[in-house]
């Protein structure tokens, strides 16, 4: 047996007249009798609960659609905002969590950074590459080294981020003095470049 989505099933309500409450409910905030009844009327006949506007009105008025709307809109605000709650309060979400991983991916990149070889060199640092110099039969290689320049950025892209993410790096700029004389002062991260 069909039940409402909201409250109870009254005196002398019939699982039609359910079913279009249901559908009424389900249309969202922007929902109306007369947007109901145009979806109802696209629908092949006997696949909806009624074709007419003025029984979608009598049963709105009679088991009163417009407060279990409201009931309705209210019981999914509530569940939205739990949800919300929940997912804010776990994991990434958390400040410490964001550090943990970026403390860790610092950690990872700066051992690919000071890995060496046998020989001493930081392969990770100074990649091998190849050129070629001339064209045709007259073309040469050369083998060099290339300077990862991505390993480093991503690397410093992980220490900002963890200096933001504890507030090592505030920049903001305020003003002093009075109105007819203010002086521009940068603070970073707590110093105030005007003394320094």
């Amino acid at each position: 047996m069909i039940e409402p989505l909201v409250g109870q099933r009254q005196r002398n309500e019939t699982a039609k007249a359910v079913q279009g409450c249901n559908d009424y409910l389900r249309m969202g905030p922007g929902r109306s009798l007369a947007a109901l009844h145009r979806c109802y009327l696209e629908i092949p006949e006997n696949a909806q609960p009624t074709r007419s506007y003025d029984t979608i009105r009598t049963w709105s008025e009679r088991y009163e659609w417009a407060e279990r709307a409201e009931a309705y809109d209210m019981q999914l605000e509530q569940q939205k905002n739990q949800r919300r709650d929940e997912i804010m309060a776990s994991g990434l979400a958390l400040a410490h969590e964001r550090v943990e991983k970026l403390k860790w991916l610092a950690a990872f990149l700066e051992e690919q950074i000071q890995e060496q070889g046998e020989d001493g060199v930081y392969h990770n640092v100074w990649l091998p590459d190849v050129k070629q110099i001339g064209s045709g039969e007259y073309a040469e290689r050369v083998d060099i080294e290339r300077f990862n320049a991505a390993l480093i950025s991503e690397y410093r892209a992980a220490l900002d981020d963890l200096a933001k993410e504890t507030g090592g790096r505030i920049h903001k700029q305020e003003l002093s003095g009075d109105k007819e004389s203010p002086v521009l002062i940068h603070v970073i991260g707590g110093i105030d470049l005007a003394d320094v």
